[in-house]
């Protein structure tokens, strides 16, 4: 049975807003309902550290006795789909989907005609980052751009001048790493800047990126997870005494899936007939376009033939059903999640397969609604 987010009390966007409303800046999304961070106007300083792909299941599964297990407080929901392009997004905006309406990795863009890769904002062919201001594309104003205190956004050396991250940063202090070491060198010389109030955006990609290509279960995966735990553990030692919340958190979890059950688009000729573009959002959650004198033809194909694999459902449904948040949805939604939407079952995923190009051999997908895909960890460590 699909698992469904809480925008309402235990998700990650109303972690967002527990941390906005300590900055004193209001969101139309409640506050957490767990009091695990009502103390936290208390500390000068608030850092948000994400780790990309963590899931909780996983983290109580596979980490047992570590720091951050140890200090794991609660599960929360990702947004739908759980996937980084989704979830990171409200992270920067303090909304759900429903509002800002970055669905996904591979988001159509109505305005342009395209399929993008979203965070990197490219093109899905040829990758080149496409030659319009991303505020065309997002009318929702990053969280960023609120907040008086001293902020500072901490992302890889390889895009912390993306076009994404400079719209979603704002005024806010960028710094780049290039290993896990600076990593938590740059984090710690956020706090120790000044004595003044801050709040400090940190994101971490490398278990997601492993996890990808070897399957979150594979060994190098977990041994991933230990030495972020270790690299944890001796930064909150430097960092003692510093009256500093550290929010370790996850944007989405693992569905790992056997080759032989990626289902690649080019294999179902008959699908690709009926859809007017390629499948949107994730590998695990499909936004699907259809021409409209065949969507009896595709929703025959899929209860047919890939029934074993998927559930077939109206995207507009969904946005009644609030799958991508609450309050009234953005006009942009509708024509990026398609007529109908596609949920994964249980260890199967689907690709695109564009002409003369081969698709990502991945082990490890997410953006499905199992609960290990949709569960994070809220991890509260006080130094």
């Amino acid at each position: 049975m699909p698992f469904k987010p809480d925008y309402t009390s235990n998700g990650i966007v109303n972690l967002c807003s527990s941390i906005l409303s300590s900055l004193g800046v209001r969101s139309p999304y409640n506050p957490l309902e767990s009091d695990v961070l009502d103390d936290i106007s208390e500390f000068d300083n608030i850092v948000l550290l994400i780790i990309d792909g963590l899931g909780y299941n996983y983290l109580k599964k596979n980490c047992t006795g570590t720091l951050l297990a140890k200090s794991t407080r609660m599960p929360l929901t990702s947004v739908f789909p759980p996937s980084t392009g989704s979830a990171i997004t409200s992270y920067f905006t303090g909304v759900a989907p429903q509002q800002h309406t970055f669905v996904g990795w591979f988001v159509y863009l109505s305005e342009f005609g395209l399929v993008s890769r979203i965070l990197p904002f490219t093109n899905c062919i040829d990758w080149n980052v496409l030659g319009s201001d991303i505020a065309n594309v997002i009318d929702i104003t990053p969280l960023f751009h609120n907040i008086q205190c001293e902020h500072s956004v901490i992302l890889g050396s390889h895009i912390i001048d993306s076009v994404y991250s400079r719209f979603m940063a704002g005024n806010a202090k960028r710094d780049g790493y290039d290993n896990i070491d600076g990593f938590f060198n740059c984090i710690e010389h956020a706090i120790l800047s000044s004595r003044n109030q801050k709040y400090v955006h940190a994101y971490w990609p490398q278990y997601d990126d492993i996890s990808h290509h070897l399957g979150s279960q594979n060994n190098e995966s977990l041994q991933h997870v230990y030495q972020i735990n270790e690299k944890l553990g001796k930064f909150k030692e430097k960092i003692e005494g510093t009256n500093t919340k550290l929010i370790v958190t996850s944007d989405h979890g693992f569905n790992d899936v056997k080759p032989d059950n990626v289902i690649y688009t080019k294999e179902h000729p008959e699908l690709l007939e009926c859809m007017t573009l390629p499948i949107c959002g994730d590998t695990r959650t499909g936004f699907c376009f259809i021409r409209p004198h065949m969507i009896s033809k595709f929703e025959r194909y899929i209860n047919e033939k890939l029934d074993y694999a998927c559930e077939i459902h109206s995207s507009s449904s969904l946005i009644k059903e609030n799958w991508f948040g609450l309050f009234e949805p953005n006009p942009k939604l509708e024509s990026r999640v398609g007529d109908y939407t596609l949920l994964l079952n249980d260890g199967y995923a689907i690709l695109n397969h564009f002409p003369g190009l081969q698709p990502p051999q991945l082990l490890g997908h997410h953006g499905g609604t199992t609960e290990d895909e949709m569960l994070v960890p809220l991890i509260t460590i006080d130094c």
